[in-house]
């Protein structure tokens, strides 16, 4: 699989799309997200909130924000578990960085260039292109900011980082695929799938629990080996405990619970 994070302007969304189709993978962008997103029953008004855009104060401060990386993992593991795939942006370097094998990939271009490409694409004067691009780098760096607390900059959340100053859409594809072939990359195949696997089982559980069931638990923890959810967090309620189990265990996949929820009576004022 392939994540693909880009500058705008840089020719990312084209190398994405290109590199779906020579590969004949799956190709998640915004779209398709939310169709998925919509099949999920999450609000379409909330994901135009959040989709890569640097939310009003009001929303940094909402339990929405919480709901809409939760179900942002579980669609986006969903899918990627399904078969080879090329996601396109909603922060795939960060959510595919623990998965063995996931090639995620940075486009980037010099400022003018991308100014250039943004006026001739839309017509607009070199003063109004350049405010686009500035205003959607601010947007995107603090959408990462703001949903994952990481670095949208960093070269630490990419294993590959492609300058398309001086290479072709074309080229950069045929480097990535390059980057696919690699023996170490084929090495972790059946490891990519289990991590893929896991991760979408842990979300599903977590979006059971706190949004289908609505239960109300605190510092909820989920890890999820082979089947084996291991549930962690804090319950005002002794009676939420067994129930954090029972919901868990109800969920498709799951083999067992191992549930360490601790009950911590809530403190009522006088």
């Amino acid at each position: 699989m392939v994540t693909i994070s880009r500058q705008v302007g840089a020719g990312g969304d084209e190398i994405a799309r290109l590199l779906a189709k020579e590969l004949k993978w799956k190709f998640l962008d915004k779209e398709a997200l939310e169709r998925l997103l919509a099949e999920r029953g999450f609000p379409k008004m909330e994901f135009e909130i959040y989709d890569e855009r640097k939310p009003a104060l009001w929303h940094r401060f909402s339990a929405e924000r919480d709901r809409y990386l939760h179900f942002l993992k579980m669609v986006s593991y969903d899918f990627a578990r399904q078969g080879s795939c090329v996601i396109l942006g909603r922060g795939g370097q960060v959510l595919f960085r623990d998965v063995p094998g996931a090639i995620r990939v940075r486009v980037v271009a010099p400022l003018q260039d991308r100014v250039e490409a943004v006026r001739e694409k839309f017509d607009y004067d070199e003063r109004r292109a350049r405010q686009v691009v500035q205003h959607e780098d601010n947007e995107r760096a603090g959408f990462h900011r703001f949903l994952f607390r990481a670095n949208w900059d960093s070269c630490d959340l990419y294993d590959l980082v492609i300058s398309t100053r001086f290479i072709s859409e074309t080229s950069a594809a045929d480097l990535i695929k390059k980057a696919l072939a690699a023996k170490e990359v084929a090495a972790v195949k059946k490891e990519r799938a289990r991590k893929l696997e896991d991760l979408y089982l842990a979300q599903r559980v977590r979006i059971a629990i706190l949004y289908e069931q609505q239960l109300p638990i605190h510092f909820l923890e989920i890890e999820a080996v082979d089947g084996v959810i291991t549930l962690k967090g804090t319950v005002g309620i002794r009676e939420s405990i067994a129930r954090c189990e029972t919901i868990a265990a109800d969920v498709p996949g799951v083999t067992r619970v191992v549930n360490e929820v601790s009950y911590v009576p809530e403190y009522v004022g006088v």
